[in-house]
């Protein structure tokens, strides 16, 4: 065999060997993107929840899709959802107009989440009720339920992250030459020990300032709060964000001055366990419930309110927070 044909045939084989490790690459990008989904089937109901892609990364936002199919004459209730779905917090919301595929009704609900940490997360079943009202059907309730899902959240730097395994093994002992110190020696200890020294007054000093100073209340630092959101004109620039920040500031307000952890409930648990506790009167906690539901509406539904409504909503959080004023309180540090 001449040389120039071995040429074309080594050219060939290496060409084919980057052709298969192209397809690889390109198999685990596509295993990457595919989203995880499950869906059950009751009766005239069929419920399917899906989230794309189904592995992310911490910085991601997936979609979470549920997809509801039902025959005609069958009456939908559909899911109720708070801040969060499981291990993710729910960014955004979007509710497309209802379909018809074959003769079944599809509502679709979807939902822009963020992941939470890394790792595996979890997302409980959703259940879905129906009441069968079809000329065939025995008009009683039923629940169809999802399974669970689990999502993979990987961190930004993924496989590049530095590994213990990697470090080489340290070396045995060096032997120094036995000088005296030097003058930059002395002059780099005397620089340390002046630093510490700062360090330890400017504590001491501190911790005065500290103990002279009362700490702030719960009215008062819910005050300060309200005011930087109306500095910052966030009902201008975001209707959206306007809402959380203004909620996060009663919900933080209840829980400095009433131990209840109001942050990290859902509207429906944190109005629950505000009943079950009866710390507020029964005036005011029907103007707390009517207060956060109508901000729900905006962060959850789409809501777009009008001016007088953004405004109205910094009063009614300004009167709930600095309500009776002479009530002591728990102080903040």
């Amino acid at each position: 065999m001449s040389s120039r044909c071995l040429y074309i045939l080594l050219s060939l084989t290496i060409l084919a060997g980057c052709g298969a490790g192209e397809d690889k690459v390109s198999n685990q990008d596509n295993d990457a993107a595919d989203p995880v989904r499950t869906e059950t089937v009751r009766g005239p109901v069929s419920l399917s929840v899906e989230v794309a892609p189904g592995v992310v990364r911490l910085s991601d936002e997936p979609t979470l899709t549920l997809t509801i199919k039902a025959s005609p004459g069958v009456q939908i209730t559909k899911p109720p959802f708070g801040a969060s779905v499981g291990e993710f917090l729910i960014r955004d919301y979007h509710e497309p107009p209802p379909a018809v595929e074959v003769k079944d009704e599809v509502t679709r609900l979807i939902y822009k989440l963020e992941p939470t940490r890394a790792g595996t997360l979890t997302i409980a079943p959703i259940a879905v009720r129906f009441k069968d009202n079809r000329p065939n059907g025995d008009g009683e309730e039923y629940v169809v339920e999802s399974e669970v899902l689990q999502v993979e959240v990987n961190t930004i730097v993924g496989e590049a992250a530095p590994s213990l395994e990697d470090l080489k093994p340290s070396l045995g002992p060096v032997e120094l030459p036995s000088t005296g110190p030097s003058a930059w020696v002395w002059g780099i200890t005397a620089l340390v020990s002046g630093a510490i020294a700062g360090l330890v007054w400017w504590l001491r000093r501190r911790r005065r300032r500290a103990q002279l100073e009362p700490p702030l209340t719960a009215q008062q630092l819910a005050r300060i709060e309200l005011d930087q959101i109306i500095r910052q004109r966030l009902s201008e620039a975001d209707v959206k964000e306007f809402y959380v920040e203004v909620t996060g500031v009663v919900r933080r307000y209840i829980e400095r001055s009433t131990g209840i952890r109001a942050p990290e409930q859902t509207t429906e648990e944190f109005l629950h366990e505000i009943l079950s506790k009866t710390v507020f009167s029964d005036d005011e906690q029907r103007r707390l419930q009517q207060f956060l539901e109508s901000a729900d509406l905006v962060k959850f539904a789409g809501y777009q309110p009008a001016r007088e409504d953004m405004d109205s909503s910094i009063e009614r959080a300004r009167e709930f927070t600095q309500r009776d004023s002479s009530q002591t309180e728990e102080t903040v540090e």
